[in-house]
């Protein structure tokens, strides 16, 4: 059972997360735009909901749509990965007017492992990415940076490449096409993502003020401007992220359960999954 992705049905998801953040209606602007990405910055990028939601609905409708993944995040603090995070905030930007498009990008993961939005305003293109934590509109030129981050341009493939520090060099994260993505593509994409080997293990992000903390099983980073950290931790998980991320220890170790019977539903279906699963 397959949902039905239109965000003109998603209207009252819109409405709430508008109404909870004081966002009014008026004309849209890039400055409008930027603050429902500030906003949406509180939102982590955790696979922990994604995990859960498909543990014994391997069957039937496991995508979480915008008004769960709102619901989520005022009771646990749970976000959502980057397919879940850009149909809420296309279904946002839909509903006050401006014109977006999703795109599919490639990763060191594959291709179309990840998804992110572009939108057309005041006569320039700019990339939106909920799910890669960008707080600000990042505009889709050759050589257009936002520090940060940059973009480059492969003229002869017609391709662009975001980058962002990593270390002492600047870290290659995904590349994309300016084509539009439809939502029938875009589906079955999402499907499909619940098998991708990013949902062998726990993991969670956040970029804020502080810097940017990420989580995956138990192992640890963190950057900011006056420490950075990274290396294997020994404490459970579920303490970690409540510590850092203020979910619910609960709720982590319900995903943590969940992943396990996944991963053996996984292999009878094929895919691949970790040498632990025997």
């Amino acid at each position: 059972m397959k949902p039905e992705l239109d965000t003109k049905k998603q209207t009252a998801a819109a409405e709430y997360f508008l109404n909870m953040h004081n966002i009014d209606d008026r004309k849209p602007s890039l400055e409008q735009v930027s603050t429902i990405l500030r906003h949406f910055s509180n939102l982590p990028y955790e696979n922990l909901s994604k995990i859960i939601k498909l543990n014994h609905n391997w069957a039937a409708h496991h995508f979480r749509m915008p008004g769960e993944v709102l619901s989520d995040h005022e009771r646990f603090k749970l976000g959502g990965t980057c397919f879940s995070l850009t149909f809420l905030l296309k279904s946002v930007l839909d509903y006050l007017g401006y014109e977006t498009y999703i795109i599919m990008a490639d990763m060191r993961a594959g291709e179309n492992s990840h998804c992110a939005l572009a939108l057309n305003q005041d006569g320039k293109e700019y990339l939106l990415d909920p799910g890669y934590l960008l707080s600000k509109p990042l505009e889709i030129s050759p050589s257009h940076s936002n520090f940060p981050l940059f973009l480059t341009h492969n003229s002869e493939i017609d391709r662009f490449s975001l980058w962002t520090p990593g270390g002492e060099q600047m870290k290659l994260r995904y590349t994309f096409a300016k084509v539009p993505t439809d939502m029938d593509d875009f589906q079955e994409h999402w499907e499909r993502s619940f098998h991708w080997m990013t949902m062998h293990g726990i993991c969670l992000s956040k970029r804020d003020e502080t810097g940017f903390i990420y989580l995956h099983n138990h192992y640890l980073k963190r950057e900011g401007s006056d420490l950075t950290y990274k290396g294997k931790f020994q404490e459970q998980i579920s303490a970690i992220a409540k510590r850092y991320f203020n979910i619910p220890e609960e709720i982590v170790k319900k995903a943590e359960s969940a992943l396990r019977d996944n991963l053996y539903y996984d292999k009878e279906l094929g895919y691949k999954v970790p040498k632990w699963i025997k």
